[in-house]
């Protein structure tokens, strides 16, 4: 199984409905008997304004530590990275756990 993101909404919404099952930094797809390792992460959705994507980001997914390596400043809902602010959103990155 691959990585997935998963939206904070999502998870929210997923635990609050009994379908995961959160213990630190794992959570446990109930349904599927599936678990994950996840940490922070973002998906960039778009670029603010009218400029262009110059850093091709649109549609990726990065972690905390990795915003970090590349000197991105991320705050709520955007990430600035070098002279580009990006609307993201905040989640979690889950690698699966090999049962």
């Amino acid at each position: 199984m691959a990585r997935l993101f998963i939206s904070t909404d999502r998870l929210e919404a997923w635990t609050a409905e009994g379908r995961a099952a959160l213990d630190g930094e794992h959570m446990t797809l109930i349904e599927l008997s599936r678990s994950f390792k996840i940490r922070a992460a973002v998906r960039f959705i778009g670029v603010t304004g009218d400029d262009a994507d110059p850093h091709q980001l649109v549609g990726l997914v990065k972690d905390v530590e990795q915003l970090a390596a590349m000197g991105a400043d991320h705050m709520a809902d955007s990430v600035i990275y070098v002279d580009t602010a990006y609307k993201v959103q905040n989640g979690f990155l889950g690698e699966p756990i090999r049962s």
